[in-house]
């Protein structure tokens, strides 16, 4: 098909140059030019002045501005052609960088854009320093604050819809460490769209060739419902009045315990996170051990790595319940499949 359309085009390129220089060897003739070298290139030169789009001196003979008018005729279509096959490059160009897709792995895909948003995308570059993460953010509407992000090549602005399975699917949505579903402000129903959007998600799963469980974190607004976008699929529903109320409630009781979790919640060189520490990060041998003879080996551990210290806080099981700081009728013995949870200054990948 391309052969044919660049011989297409050999053809008629060919067939407007010899039309072109007929049109002028007419005009020179018509003139009756030939004779005269002067008074042929004044003619050449009142050719090519037609065909820049200008009206010179009228040819002397009828047959001569018969031939100027065909002239001005062939380069208006002429230079229009020109004009239209440079942009239709220009274009097509684009549209091809545009519809290139870099292959995500391992990222982590935000849907939708609020005022908590550009916080957590900055939260998100500050946790991966050591390894840098993807962040793919698809928006319904132009993001507005992109701009802030320009020098950060990670960070990439789709706009498309992300209730469509074929968006998720487009940018490697089971290929993702996870999907953060932001609640629209600018819809009448944001729950009910990244309940549209989770169950997007979740589809993908089902296909044959998945065997990736993609985790999504969904943001609540309205509390009641919160079990609409579980049974959607979200793992993990996020409700910030939750979390507000419960702060307030404790600083109010507690001095200053506001401050002790802005630090807990905000990655920084100088401050401690929670981290967990999967299995097989950690030595086999803790299996089977207590909380406490847990802490006791996890306390050595930290003294011979002072540049990092660690403090266990509790444990994940492999149901995915969280214990923090369990007493024995809660814990007994750490499992197989049983996540540590700790505190530290830097991510830990293992204690191996």
């Amino acid at each position: 098909m391309g052969n044919q359309n660049n011989r297409l085009t050999l053809i008629v390129a060919s067939i407007s140059v010899v039309l072109l220089v007929g049109l002028i060897a007419l005009l020179l003739w018509s003139e009756g030019t030939f004779a005269s070298k002067g008074a042929a290139w004044e003619s050449l030169e009142n050719a090519i002045i037609t065909l820049m789009g200008e009206y010179p001196d009228k040819p002397k003979t009828i047959v001569g501005r018969i031939v100027q008018l065909l002239l001005l005729v062939f380069s208006t279509f002429a230079f229009g052609a020109i004009v239209g096959k440079v942009s239709s490059f220009f274009v097509t160009r684009a549209l091809q960088q545009e519809n290139a897709v870099k292959q995500f792995n391992d990222h982590i895909i935000i849907c939708n854009w609020n005022d908590k948003a550009p916080t957590i995308v900055n939260q998100l570059l500050e946790a991966n320093q050591e390894s840098p993460k993807d962040i793919v953010v698809i928006s319904a509407s132009i993001v507005e604050d992109q701009n802030d992000f320009k020098k950060q090549n990670c960070v990439h602005f789709i706009q498309a819809d992300p209730t469509h399975h074929d968006t998720l699917e487009k940018f490697q949505a089971p290929q993702a460490k996870s999907v953060i579903l932001l609640a629209d402000e600018a819809t009448e129903a944001p729950d009910e769209k990244n309940a549209l959007i989770a169950l997007a998600v979740k589809h993908l799963e089902q296909t044959p060739d998945r065997q990736k469980d993609i985790h999504v974190i969904g943001e609540l607004v309205n509390l009641d419902r919160h079990r609409h976008l579980k049974e959607a699929g979200v793992d993990e529903v996020i409700s910030a009045r939750d979390y507000t109320a419960g702060i307030i409630a404790q600083s109010a009781v507690f001095k200053n315990m506001s401050v002790v979790y802005q630090q807990l919640l905000t990655y920084s060189d100088g401050s401690n996170e929670f981290y967990f520490i999967e299995p097989g990060c950690y030595p086999a041998h803790l299996q089977g051990k207590t909380f406490p003879e847990l802490s006791e080996w996890l306390s050595e551990y930290s003294a011979s790595h002072a540049e990092n210290a660690i403090l266990l806080l509790g444990v994940k099981q492999g149901s995915g319940e969280v214990l923090l700081n369990p007493n024995k009728a809660q814990f007994e013995r750490l499992a197989e499949d049983d996540s540590l949870i700790v505190m530290a200054f830097r991510q830990i990948q293992n204690l191996l």
